[in-house]
């Protein structure tokens, strides 16, 4: 490990707070509410920020965590964050820790450290400040291909071998030669860290789980087909695409307990070439080599739709980012796509090369041009158009690595010697419920350092009667009741025929809170109760969730608003 300074950043910094949500002057037709604020301290987080509602006691707000913790931000590879984007290409600092031939990964961010893996150009693992690009710390790992994972203080990171860092220090808390770079970035979930290996030459993987903190082996499986993009873990099951060489190729589902297989999806020839499986709402997304996008079906496997983005092979390597039922990628051709998520139709399309995958933000998706013998550019797009919003050319023809958002600031690695960090600052996210009076409402927001405050933001807005309407869904009739509720609600459906049936809770990440009902029932009316806990018997904050049913092929999905 290494302490040094890389350069000296010329940052734009102010105090500034802005409320962003309930909007100044808007009507709303229900009380409850959500208040967001943005504040700009100077890339230091406030002591503390609060809200007063028409003259009312102050309410603390808590800071909404925007970390980019992974490959494609989380777990579950959504490539989306809640966080403020930058409206245009001012260059918040550079640092010369990438090289010139395929730098793929893409920088992680947790609790202000920047973390990026060169490829190509120094073999060496970096943490650096995230407001001002100054080098905190850096260890030799060798080489890289993809993005390490950074979860409870630890860092982990496949490359020649597999390790475990202090994320704050860099210092080696264990490394095995079991797993190495070839099986992509490993990621842990409840304790338990999957990553993988593979044989080129005998196109075999070898997928492991380790206990997380102490590196012991829990399973090892060894699988046909070249892994070559990152594994994704939803619901007990761990997906592992792979690839053949002009030949089906399958997408596993492995219990996560115990590695076993429990189902394989071979609809993409040849497989998956560095496009990643994404999970939302129990469907995959993932493109594969053949040119085609689908969605499968990540209890049984089938698929559930096919899209033809490319008459070519090899032309799709990105993983397609997700939010708010829309995919965003490109191909290596000459084509940015936006799909719908239901059915893979094209909502637009506009021009674009793509070889990373993109991050979205804020109402904008971020990507990394390649092939551009001028430079190839940083372009940010409008999500509901395609529209360019802006672009940076840098001093590369190609950028492979994908996008990172986090507290208003763009990271991604360039093919030009440099990381390059877009934004004016860091702008850190206050969110909380907010349940409001009929008729006009005031509201202050305060941000405070050392007891003073520094920044305020003041709107006014009205609300014209009480409570929220969440419409039932057609086929099966989900719906909840009463909604919002504060101890317990029932949750009823309708079934035409019997079968197997499940219905689940999730939050607003898609983590599973709790399965109500995962049984053969009959027809006819059903109705459940749940009474705001998790598995564990848990209490559940106040909230946003999502309760899910999946009965003879038909998935619904509703709203539930927890009152506390």
């Amino acid at each position: 490990m290494h302490l040094a300074v890389l350069l000296i950043p010329i940052l734009i910094s102010v105090t500034n707070l802005t409320i962003t949500e309930p909007v100044d002057g808007e009507t709303y037709d229900g009380d409850w509410l959500s208040v967001r604020a943005i504040v700009e301290n100077e890339n230091e987080q406030p002591d503390s920020v609060h809200y007063s509602l028409n003259g009312q006691p102050v309410v603390l707000i808590p800071r909404l965590n925007t970390d980019w913790y992974t490959y494609m931000a989380n777990d579950l590879h959504t490539g989306y964050s809640d966080s403020p984007s930058p409206t245009d290409n001012t260059l918040l600092w550079t640092a010369p820790v990438t090289g010139e031939f395929h730098e793929f990964p893409t920088p992680v961010i947790v609790d202000g450290i920047v973390y990026y893996p060169s490829n190509y150009g120094t073999d060496s693992l970096y943490a650096l400040n995230a407001a001002t690009g100054e080098l905190i710390w850096k260890y030799w790992v060798g080489y890289s291909d993809d993005a390490v994972t950074v979860k409870d203080g630890y860092l982990y990171i496949a490359s020649d071998s597999l390790w475990c860092l202090d994320a704050l220090t860099g210092e080696m808390i264990w490394a095995t030669d079991e797993a190495d770079g070839g099986g992509s970035t490993p990621f842990v979930v409840d304790g338990r860290m999957f990553a993988g290996r593979c044989d080129y030459s005998s196109e075999i993987s070898h997928v492991y789980c380790f206990d997380a903190e102490t590196g012991a082996e829990i399973w090892a499986n060894m699988l046909s087909g070249t892994q070559m993009s990152c594994m994704t873990v939803w619901n007990g099951m761990v997906f592992v695409p792979t690839c053949y060489w002009e030949n089906e190729t399958p997408l596993y589902a492995l219990d996560a307990n115990t590695g076993s297989i429990i189902w394989e999806n071979t609809d993409a020839y040849e497989g998956y070439w560095d496009s990643s499986p994404v999970v939302v709402d129990g469907d995959i997304y993932i493109s594969g080599l053949d040119g085609k996008t689908r969605a499968i079906d990540a209890i049984t496997g089938i698929t559930v739709w096919e899209a033809e983005i490319s008459p070519e092979f090899y032309s799709i390597t990105a993983t397609p980012a997700y939010h708010d039922g829309r995919l965003y990628f490109a191909d290596q051709i000459d084509t940015y796509h936006c799909l719908d998520a239901s059915s893979g139709s094209t909502i637009w399309s506009v021009p674009g090369v793509q070889h990373g995958s993109s991050g979205i933000a804020d109402g904008i998706v971020f990507f990394g041009e390649t092939v551009n013998p001028d430079g190839a550019r940083v372009i940010a797009l409008d999500c509901e158009t395609g529209a360019e919003i802006w672009s940076y050319q840098t001093g590369g023809t190609d950028i492979y690595s994908s996008p990172a958002i986090t507290d208003g600031v763009v990271y991604i690695a360039g093919m030009d010697w440099n990381l390059y960090a877009f934004g004016t600052g860091l702008k850190y996210t206050y969110l909380d419920d907010l349940f409001a009076q009929v008729g006009s409402n005031e509201l202050i927001v305060t941000s405070f350092d050392e007891g003073t405050a520094v920044a305020a933001d003041t709107i006014n807005f009205t609300v014209t009667q009480t409570g929220i309407n969440l419409e039932p869904s057609s086929r099966l009739a989900l719906c909840a009741s009463p909604n919002p509720f504060f101890s317990a609600a029932s949750i009823s459906f309708e079934l035409s025929e019997p079968g197997w049936t499940s219905v689940t809770v999730y939050d607003l990440s898609g983590r599973i809170v709790r399965t109500l009902e995962n049984s053969e029932l009959v027809s006819g009316q059903h109705s459940i109760v749940w009474d705001g806990k998790k598995e564990n018997g848990e209490v559940v904050s106040a909230g946003l969730y999502l309760c899910r049913i999946q009965s003879g092929g038909i998935f619904e999905t509703t709203g539930l608003c927890l009152l506390r």
